[in-house]
């Protein structure tokens, strides 16, 4: 596990700042707090992460973008627009994915730096993971944005609203005869997932509908974890009559098994993703997610920072969803 910043803080009992601006030899400290900060450093193991250096020269033309899955096409569009942006402004994009994964994360982020670029768009990961690698971002005055929120830093951000987005695929699917609802959940680092679970709940519950655990899935991720859930709901003796999906790319994977299982979408099972990706093999009702708009807010607001066009402030812009009627999703007869 890396040694942070805070780790010293936490074992000297001394401010963050403190911390920061004696290992990287500021004026302004005692050679007594130098010299106790460094000892500690050595004793943790502490290695500096460059985040100071990278970003304290003059400009590179360059920014990064990291993003969480590089397979999965809700990225192009965002990263169409963050290219499009940087392109008015002269500068090259260098682009990372984390696969989900925390430490890679992390570690993108530190080889970023290291390629001195001028700033950082994130799409970070949100649950069960730290964040104080963005906090030390934060403390170096590195210019970056985050496609989310992360508790308690102050950072411009941008996100999506996936409550309400969870809210019109479950009320659709009621208006529509369906009480029997299957719900795909998206990877376990995602508030995305989270957020459009628990609006399914709630949303079942305003409606008096208790949701059935059988038909909860956890933590998919990409085509082969759909088409595992598509065979797994195609053999259950009572079916749901409808399949929620964390995005398009896991409905796309559930279509395949339920009709390879020789059932019929949407005749035997109703299915409805998110992200509105360009889907050639069904006409899926789907969720559109303004990702290329997001993509260029992103990098204007990153170029802001970067050439000092907003000094003071933060924005923090949430972006609507909506449902997009296809033909995935059938009526049910009332009972």
């Amino acid at each position: 596990m890396n040694v942070t910043i805070a780790d010293i803080a936490k074992a000297t009992g001394l401010a963050k700042s403190t911390i920061s601006g004696a290992l990287n030899n500021k004026s302004g400290f005692s050679e007594k707090t130098r010299r106790r900060v460094l000892a500690a450093a050595e004793e943790l193991g502490y290695v500096p992460n460059e985040i100071a250096r990278g970003l304290s020269s003059k400009s590179t033309g360059s920014i990064g973008l990291i993003i969480k899955d590089i397979t999965n096409p809700f990225y192009n569009h965002i990263t169409k627009g963050v290219q499009e942006i940087a392109g008015e402004h002269g500068y090259t994009v260098f682009l990372c994915s984390s696969g989900e994964e925390h430490q890679a994360e992390i570690k993108h982020i530190q080889a970023m730096v290291r390629k001195r670029v001028d700033g950082l768009i994130i799409a970070p990961l949100l649950e069960e993971v730290t964040f104080d690698h963005f906090f030390e971002l934060k403390e170096q005055n590195v210019p970056f944005v985050l496609l989310g929120k992360i508790q308690g830093l102050s950072c411009d951000t941008y996100d999506f609203d996936d409550y309400d987005g969870g809210r019109q695929v479950t009320e659709h699917l009621l208006s529509m005869g369906h009480t029997r609802i299957c719900f795909v959940r998206g990877p376990k680092t995602s508030k995305a997932a989270k957020l459009r679970y628990s609006a399914f709940i709630d949303t079942l519950k305003s409606h008096g509908i208790e949701a059935d655990e059988r038909y909860v899935f956890q933590n998919a991720n990409g085509i082969a974890d759909g088409m595992a859930v598509g065979k797994q709901i195609a053999a259950m003796p009572d079916r749901p009559t409808a399949v929620i999906c964390f995005d398009d790319v896991i409905a796309i994977g559930v279509i395949k098994a339920v009709m390879e299982a020789g059932l019929q979408v949407p005749e035997d099972l109703s299915i409805i993703g998110f992200d509105d990706i360009e889907v050639n093999t069904f006409p899926l009702t789907t969720v559109s997610i303004p990702t290329y708009e997001a993509g260029k807010a992103l990098a204007w607001t990153l170029f802001d920072r970067i050439l000092q066009r907003r000094t003071s402030g933060f924005q923090h812009i949430t972006f609507e969803q909506k449902l997009i009627e296809r033909a995935s999703v059938r009526q049910l007869h009332n009972k």
